[in-house]
């Protein structure tokens, strides 16, 4: 009793031993834990949502399911060897017997008897083109599943681009507020003080008060804004939303920091998720070429060594007696399945002309967005452009306006609506430059730019 408690004790131990750490139990709470320090620019930002995304570790699990399959696939090429041992013990107890026509009763002893057996077997396939057919189905599904891991990774590199632009977009409009709020300070400065040496009207205290209690509104909602992008940032990046995610990062230059040629030709030659469709569309060709295959004859082997006495084997010498070898080869001719074979064939023949017509739509799908993406660069471009100039009339129009106010031959209506119209430039003008760096991000994407 002791012996069998310790055993099983000692499978209890190494089974616990053998449980594998879930990431998504343990993994992903400590990297989410961990927030970086320092000031991050997209880049790093992309690796580290790249390390921490869900949905990136998700579709690196879908890789290891996948080569589960294809290795499913391949084990009816491989020998499958089994072997078993028995022991049985049969006690006979006493029995008795009556004959009436003599009248006698006869009695038998308890009797005991023992048997001991073990055997080893191994079966091999030897041949069968549809199991063929079957490990190239799967090995072309790992190789979709492999680029199906890239697209996702893809994805999600584009998502955080976005985000880390929109957050960047919002530090910047919110300078942009801030600067409207001081602007309007100055501006209610500059009324009183003309006031108190009566060159304007008190309503030109009160309007300049108005205007500068709704830059400060603008301000408040600015900042919130900010925080917001920064917890959307942080939730892309598997971060608690409350992380204090600092970048360092301007928006840039005014012009395109992609090459433009040939995009077409780069997406279909690199995109994963295109390749991935045509992974899918092999395999579905050798699924239904295995399905036909299944017609046709199959070959196996098998061998089994079998030894069974009374008594347990004391010496080797005890094994060159009761045993027996089983060598067989057999072929298979299927010839009626019930009409399994058929529906097989059609099933499988439906897949591929559904995969086929999906690498078409995938092809149309990405020529859509390059061009789409492509256009997109060319708008942010022009409107960089044309908020530049606005943006020049702008700062002229507000210092035309102070001006003439200052001098008493404008009016305060006329320097409010000129700040406001700065404002506006100034924050059209950021707009313009984050769409073409969302613009060159969604370019990316398109073309399936690889990420490092």
């Amino acid at each position: 009793m002791g012996l069998r408690f310790f055993a099983v004790l000692c499978s209890l131990v190494m089974g616990v031993l053998a449980v594998p750490v879930v990431p998504g139990l343990w993994g992903a709470s400590a990297l989410a834990a961990a927030v970086p320090d320092g000031p991050l620019d997209v880049s790093e930002c992309v690796r580290l949502a790249l390390e921490r995304n869900p949905s990136v570790l998700n579709a690196r699990e879908n890789i290891r399911e996948s080569s589960g399959q294809e290795l499913t696939a391949l084990s009816s090429f491989v020998p499958r060897i089994r072997s078993g041992a028995d022991y049985s013990h049969r006690i006979q107890g006493p029995r008795e017997y009556f004959i009436p026509d003599f009248d006698l009763t006869l009695h038998s002893k308890s009797l005991s008897s023992e048997g001991w057996s073990y055997n080893v077997s191994a079966s091999q396939s030897l041949l069968d083109l549809s199991q063929f057919g079957q490990v190239l189905s799967a090995r072309a599904s790992v190789r979709a599943t492999r680029h199906s891991f890239e697209t996702t990774r893809q994805a999600i590199a584009y998502q955080v681009r976005l985000q880390f632009y929109e957050l960047l977009k919002s530090v910047k409009l919110a300078e942009v507020s801030k600067g409207a709020q001081e602007l309007g300070q100055d501006e209610l400065k500059r009324a009183r003080a003309l006031f108190e040496v009566g060159s304007v009207a008190k309503g030109d205290v009160l309007k300049a008060e108005v205007r500068l209690s709704q830059s400060m509104l603008d301000f408040i909602a600015a900042e919130n804004r900010v925080k917001l992008e920064r917890s959307r940032l942080a939730k892309l990046m598997g971060l608690p939303v409350d992380a204090e995610l600092e970048i360092s990062e301007d928006l840039g230059e005014e012009s395109p920091r992609v090459n433009l040629d040939n995009a077409i030709g780069l997406a279909n030659a690199r995109r994963p998720d295109l390749l991935a469709t045509r992974e899918n569309l092999k395999g579905a060709r050798r699924s239904a070429l295995a399905s036909k295959a299944s017609r046709l004859p199959s070959l196996s082997g098998s061998v089994q060594y079998s030894w069974s006495d009374n008594s347990f084997p004391e010496t080797m010498e005890d094994h060159k007696k009761n045993y027996s070898w089983d060598m067989r080869v057999g072929l298979e001719l299927p010839i009626f399945d019930g009409f399994i074979t058929i529906a097989n064939i059609r099933q499988a023949n439906a897949r591929a002309a559904i995969a086929d017509n999906q690498l078409r739509d995938t092809e149309l799908q990405v020529a859509l967005e390059v061009k789409e993406a492509l256009l997109t660069i060319a708008e942010a471009a022009e409107r960089i452009k044309v908020s530049k100039s606005g943006l020049a009339s702008a700062e002229e129009d507000y210092r035309l306006s102070r001006e003439k106010y200052e001098l008493g031959s404008g009016t305060i209506l006329e320097l409010l609506d000129a700040q406001v119209n700065l404002s506006r430039a100034r924050s059209s003008y950021v707009d313009a430059l984050a769409s073409l760096r969302e613009a060159e991000a969604l370019f990316g994407r398109a073309t399936g730019e690889p990420i490092s």
